[in-house]
C-alpha cells in the first residue's frame, strides 16, 4: 500500500513537472504571447492543480479549458484504452501464434503485416478505411459501414461501440506490430532454456509449453514495451481523432499550436502527462503480477 501511494505521488509530480516545463518554455520562447498577464508560475500551478482552473481558451467562444477537458477526456480515455487493449492483445496473440512455427508461412506473413502496421501512418490507414468502407462514402458497401461521427456512450452504448471499433484498431495497429515482434523474439530466445526442455520432457505438447511456460516469460518485456510506447499511442490518437471526428481533448491540438492557444496547449500537456504516467503505473503493476522475480524484489525493498 505504501509503495502504491508513493507511485501515485510520483504521478502527481510528473504531471506538475511536465506542465511546469511547458509553461516555462512558452514564456522563454514566446514572451510576447503573455504581455499584460501577471500570472506567475506558482500562481498558475495553484489555479491549475488545486482549483482545476487552466484559464480560458483563446479561440472561439473562449470557454474555460477545464470544461473542454471534462467534455473531451472520456472520449480520449475510451479511444486510447481501446487502442492499447487491441494493440497488446493482437500483438501478444500474434506473437504466440508465430512462435509455434517461427519460420513457417503464417509466421512470415504475420511478421510482414506487423512491419506494414509499424510503418503505415495511422491517419493514412484511417482515411483509407473511411474511403473504402465508410458509411455513405465508402467505395465498397458491406451492409454496415464505418460510422462517420462519434456517438456518446450515454446516448447509445451500441452506437458508441460501433463508432470506436475501427479507431481502436487503427490506433493500436503500430503497437500490435511492435508487441508481436518483441513477443516472438522473447519466446524464441527462451525456448531452449533448461526449464523449457524439462517441460517438454514431461510430455507436455508444444502448445501447452508455449502457453504455460514460454509466453508468461515473454509477457513481461512485451508489457514494458507497451508502457514505453504510450507517447506514440497518444500521438496516434491525436491524428485518429481528427480523421474519425472523435471529440477528445486533443482534437484541436494542431490548430491550437498554429494559433498559439497556449492555455489550451498547457491543459492538453497536463492531460497527456496524466494519461502516460497512469498507464505506466498500470503496466508496472502488471509486471509485478506477471514476474515472480519482480514481486520478490518489490517485497524486499
Amino acid at each position: 500500500m505504501k509503495r502504491l501511494a508513493t507511485r501515485l505521488i510520483g504521478i502527481a509530480v510528473v504531471v506538475v513537472a511536465a506542465t511546469t516545463c511547458a509553461w516555462i518554455m512558452f514564456h522563454l520562447l514566446r514572451p510576447q504571447l503573455f504581455k499584460g498577464q501577471e500570472d506567475s508560475l506558482p500562481r498558475y500551478l495553484e489555479r491549475a492543480f488545486l482549483h482545476f482552473d487552466f484559464g480560458r481558451s483563446q479561440e472561439g467562444a473562449q470557454r474555460p479549458v477545464a470544461d473542454l477537458i471534462r467534455e473531451g477526456l472520456p472520449a480520449d480515455v475510451s479511444l486510447i484504452a481501446g487502442g492499447l487493449l487491441f494493440g497488446v492483445v493482437a500483438g501478444v496473440g500474434g506473437g504466440i501464434l508465430c512462435a509455434r512455427r517461427p519460420r513457417g508461412a503464417v509466421s512470415q506473413a504475420m511478421q510482414a503485416i506487423a512491419m506494414v502496421a509499424l510503418c503505415a501512418p495511422v491517419y493514412v490507414v484511417g482515411l483509407m478505411a473511411l474511403l473504402l468502407f465508410g458509411a455513405e462514402i465508402g467505395r465498397f458497401d458491406l451492409g454496415v459501414g464505418i460510422p462517420l461521427h462519434y456517438v456518446d456512450f450515454d446516448h447509445s452504448p451500441t452506437g458508441w461501440l460501433g463508432a470506436l471499433i475501427v479507431p481502436w484498431i487503427v490506433v493500436g495497429l503500430p503497437l500490435a506490430g511492435m508487441c508481436l515482434r518483441v513477443m516472438l523474439g522473447q519466446m524464441v530466445e527462451v525456448s531452449d532454456e533448461d526449464y523449457i526442455r524439462a517441460a517438454r520432457a514431461k510430455g507436455l505438447s508444444d502448445g501447452a509449453v508455449l502457453r504455460r511456460h514460454v509466453a508468461p516469460v515473454a509477457l513481461g518485456p512485451t508489457a514494458m514495451l507497451a508502457s514505453s510506447a504510450m507517447p506514440l499511442l497518444i500521438t496516434n490518437a491525436v491524428l485518429v481523432e481528427q480523421v474519425f471526428s472523435v471529440p477528445g481533448v486533443f482534437r484541436d491540438l494542431t490548430h491550437s499550436i498554429g494559433t498559439s492557444n497556449t492555455t489550451l496547449i498547457l491543459g492538453m500537456t497536463a492531460v497527456g502527462a496524466l494519461l502516460i504516467a497512469t498507464t505506466t503505473l498500470l503496466f508496472d503493476l502488471l509486471q509485478v503480477w506477471l514476474d515472480p522475480r519482480v514481486r520478490a524484489r518489490e517485497a524486499s525493498s
